[in-house]
């Protein structure tokens, strides 16, 4: 009997032990991730199976095609521009050289903090985290100013969570471009 229950420890140890060493099946590197391109007009992204691609917002009615041509938002979960208000989401800027974007003002946050330069995909990003009306989100950005510029805000919990290490909020970024 104390042979079985020895058997079964040891069993059960190794069992664990070369589960761990396998890493989680479930976990996805960027380059994994399928899903379809969004192209706005001047830029575009790929949108990961289980989330929803939405063209900007043309608040003044200034551009023909109804929608602002610089502008995506990818959202988690969405099936519906409603959700935007309800589900976590990436919207990604475009800044041609005639219309120069402002560098984000980490003052205008709560809580903020750095991020370390960061190669994904074709660009080096800047960035910092922090909370926008206690909604905790992170801002990237690239380019230079007399070139074409790119704003990344996400926004890192809205009902579910996500985080810059996803592979899917990875691939979206490294997906991203300038399709003017």
């Amino acid at each position: 009997m104390k042979k079985n229950i020895v058997f079964i420890l040891v069993a059960a140890i190794l069992t664990a032990f070369f589960a761990g060493c396998s890493g989680d099946p479930a976990v996805k590197e960027p380059a994994e991730i399928k899903g379809e391109t969004f192209d706005g007009g001047n830029i575009s992204a790929l949108v990961p199976e289980g989330w929803m691609g939405f063209h900007g917002t043309d608040y003044f009615d200034e551009y023909e095609e109804g929608y602002d041509p610089n502008v995506i938002q990818i959202a988690k979960g969405a099936e519906s521009d409603w959700d935007l208000f309800t589900t976590p989401y990436v919207m990604i800027s475009y800044f041609g050289s005639d219309n120069p974007m402002m560098e984000p003002m980490k003052e205008l946050y709560e809580e903020t903090a750095d991020i370390e330069p960061v190669t994904i995909g074709d660009y080096t990003w800047k960035g910092f985290t922090g909370k926008s009306i206690g909604t905790p989100i992170a801002v990237l950005w690239t380019g230079e100013e007399e070139s074409d510029q790119i704003q990344v805000t996400i926004c890192l919990e809205n009902g579910d969570k996500i985080s810059l290490e996803d592979a899917d909020v990875q691939a979206i970024i490294a997906s991203i471009k300038i399709s003017k």
